[in-house]
């Protein structure tokens, strides 16, 4: 039987937490996956966390609520860290990603010193975390040569020994664009990657985009831990 831990870093998900574990929860099960929720909850003020304590009782849940805010970085370092199946996939809890991305690539489970990783396709997200990602891409490819689709995408599936051959420090160094460190990083240990797409939908309830104000602090903030990441 095949058994993953699924890796959900959450920031004031009250509105789309029960649907998105209803669903995955039972598709997990008519496939006969043994599975659990890694809950990785970051200081929300909606009634999120206590929402993950009365769904502990219904669902397979590792709940790592906290009350500071820790931020998405070291939220699926924590995730992944604590996760205890044989895979792990990390991905977020904005149900912008369905469980039908993980159910169709079952036949495509990633060997050791591998990891699948989707494309959006389309990518429904704001104009605005699209052309940052667009321009970011090209710093990324002239550092790493990924040449990969979409090396911002959260959905990432892997072997749990794979994931924890990865530095713990060096992924913390990129404290908001955590996905382009993460590849760099597994990159420069020789780890393919194996590309996927998956279908991608609009987010209904919550912020899917940066805001103006921050971009440029964000846009600073993660080329020094880019090139912090290549050269350290």
């Amino acid at each position: 039987m095949i058994s993953i831990s699924i890796v959900l870093p959450i920031h004031n998900e009250a509105n789309n937490l029960r649907e998105l574990l209803t669903s995955w929860n039972l598709a997990l099960i008519e496939n006969e996956i043994d599975h659990e929720f890694v809950l990785v909850e970051d200081g929300s003020t909606d009634g999120t966390k206590d929402l993950i304590s009365k769904l502990e009782t219904i669902f397979p849940i590792i709940n790592l609520s906290q009350k500071q805010k820790r931020g998405y970085s070291k939220a699926v370092v924590d995730g992944i860290t604590h996760s205890k199946k044989n895979f792990i996939l990390c991905t977020d809890s904005d149900n912008q990603i369905k469980v039908s991305s993980l159910i169709e690539n079952l036949i495509n489970l990633p060997n050791e010193n591998e990891f699948l990783i989707g494309y959006r396709n389309p990518r429904k997200d704001p104009w605005n975390r699209l052309l940052y990602s667009k321009l970011f891409k090209i710093l990324h490819s002239v550092l790493f040569n990924s040449k990969l689709i979409d090396p911002s995408c959260p959905f990432v599936l892997g072997l749990n020994s794979t994931f924890k051959k990865l530095d713990k420090k060096k992924l913390l160094f990129m404290k908001e664009g955590f996905w382009w460190g993460f590849i760099g990083l597994s990159i420069s240990r020789n780890i393919k990657f194996v590309q996927k797409p998956i279908k991608h939908y609009p987010r209904i309830e919550g912020e899917a985009g940066y805001k103006l104000k921050n971009l440029l602090g964000i846009i600073f903030r993660n080329i020094y831990g880019l090139i912090k990441i290549k050269f350290n």
